[in-house]
């Protein structure tokens, strides 16, 4: 089994406890492996309690691998929360204590990787030479960071890296945001590798340095070590856990023998001798065996040389008489009293365009428009889309986006692509929709919606043919007379 599934963890060289956990488990007569790494919430009284109590229930619950295994992840994460939680009453000194985890289950006969992560512990594809991050850090460093607003030398020496949002142990089931846990499954491949590690590694290592590593060919347990090994040279300041995980089928592959090398050189010699049938007996024989398809396709060829030749003189003939016709009728409207009219689509209002342009070329996420530059309402002739995985959108006194007459769409799109968009202040008028949303990316505050059919309209995406789980969020737009303060 340690040749595709090693974990091993390391106190450090400051801490002097270990509250990190892992899993290395192979289950259902070897048909699937579990990697998982638990972290305790540092600086927390109890967190390697809660580390402990998580295991004992991943392992409790895995024993038997459900056909929905992403549900089954989530509930198992459920679980271990309401562990924690059941564990802390009556005991004032472990009020505070909480987890984070990732946790991976290979299904090793369909080559299939599901996984489920709360948290900043990480899991990582290493695949073909090439490092992949798959999980998201829940905190706002890791959110800076996976959104390309800091370099990840910036974000690893950041005083707030790891301040986290979502974990084991923090709240109750009910008070938990749809989704409070990120899950997904992807391929996992002959000869692929995962690793998952708590953020001891990932504080003290960079991305280059455990690509440089995982490209060795030593075993995964020399790999696991050096990685722990270089997270204590450089300074080892949290316990470091890792976990391998490897698929270990080997890959398809096919090499072609002299024999089927030389064949297309022999067909082509056969075919170029055909008609010099007198050649030396060799030759005679090789001609012999081609089937008489060839010869049949050198005749079909023929022919189709000279239907595409027809095809060609017909469709030149066609552009000269629409050249004169269309050349007459043009001197035929240039005759005194004739008007030519072309038709114009009309553009963006200088409004409009205004606004496209301020989000276009938006430099930060915050976008303030005020009523001293759009004191009239702002016509819309189609919608307004926002394409971008952040925006504020700010008002200063009172601006109002009113529908054109002609105009039948939404007032506002967000793209599938947007993951936090606020609108703070502002009229919708005469819309037969007033915002369209992908997922749960809407935040709105203060927002008036005046002679509009359908305020709100939110999708959601899924991947195709894919199980899907889950309930609408519990947090309901609410309507009120008065604005928000």
């Amino acid at each position: 089994m340690a040749d595709r599934l090693f974990g091993i963890t390391d106190t450090g060289r400051v801490r002097a406890n270990n509250e990190d956990e892992f899993i290395t488990q192979e289950v259902m007569q070897n048909k699937f492996m579990i990697a998982g790494v638990i972290d305790g919430v540092g600086g927390y009284a109890g967190g390697e309690i809660a580390a402990a109590l998580t295991k004992e229930v991943i392992l409790r619950e895995l024993e038997t691998i459900e056909p929905d295994l992403i549900s089954q992840l989530s509930r198992v994460f459920y679980l271990a929360n309401e562990q924690i939680a059941t564990h802390k009453k009556g005991d004032l000194e472990l009020m505070d204590m909480a987890c984070v985890a990732t946790l991976a289950v290979i299904d090793r006969q369909n080559n299939l990787l599901h996984y489920v992560h709360v948290g900043d512990t990480r899991l990582y594809l290493f695949r073909d030479h090439s490092l992949v991050k798959i999980s998201h850090d829940q905190s706002f460093v890791g959110f800076l960071e996976d959104s390309g607003r800091l370099t990840e030398e910036a974000a690893m020496q950041h005083p707030k890296r790891n301040q986290i949002n979502q974990a084991l142990g923090l709240t109750s089931r009910e008070g938990m945001t749809d989704p409070y846990f990120e899950t997904g499954s992807s391929p996992f491949l002959p000869d692929d590798l995962i690793l998952l590690c708590s953020d001891g590694l990932t504080d003290m290592v960079d991305a280059a340095l455990i690509t440089a590593v995982l490209n060795g060919s030593e075993t995964l347990a020399v790999k696991a070590a050096r990685l722990v090994e270089e997270a204590n040279l450089a300074g080892g300041k949290d316990n470091v856990t890792v976990v391998l995980a490897k698929n270990d089928k080997v890959r398809a592959s096919y090499e072609f023998s002299k024999t089927e090398q030389v064949k297309p050189v022999a067909v082509s010699a056969a075919v170029t001798a055909t008609e010099s049938y007198t050649a030396a007996e060799p030759l005679k024989s090789t001609v012999k065996a081609l089937p008489e398809q060839n010869i049949v396709q050198q005749k079909s060829g023929k022919g189709l040389i000279i239907l595409l030749s027809a095809l060609c003189l017909l469709f030149l003939g066609t552009t000269i008489w629409l050249f004169l016709y269309h050349t007459a009728e043009g001197t035929k409207l240039e005759q005194p009293g004739t008007v030519l009219v072309t038709p114009v689509k009309p553009g963006l209002n200088p409004q409009e365009k205004k606004i496209s342009d301020m989000l276009l070329s938006l430099k930060g996420d915050t976008l303030l428009l005020a009523d001293t530059v759009f004191k009239v309402p702002v016509l819309l002739s189609k919608a307004l889309t926002i394409d971008r995985d952040t925006l504020i959108l700010k008002t200063k006194g009172n601006i109002v986006f009113q529908s054109d007459s002609a105009y039948k769409g939404p007032a506002l799109i967000l793209s599938p692509k947007c993951k936090y968009v606020k609108i703070d202040q502002l009229v919708l008028e005469n819309f037969e929709t007033g915002v369209v949303s992908y997922n749960n990316a809407l935040d709105l505050k203060n927002i008036r919606f005046n002679q509009v059919n359908y305020p709100v309209q939110v999708r959601f995406v899924f991947p195709d043919q894919f199980y899907v789980n889950g309930r609408l969020s519990k947090r309901n737009y609410a309507a009120d007379s008065l604005a928000k303060k």
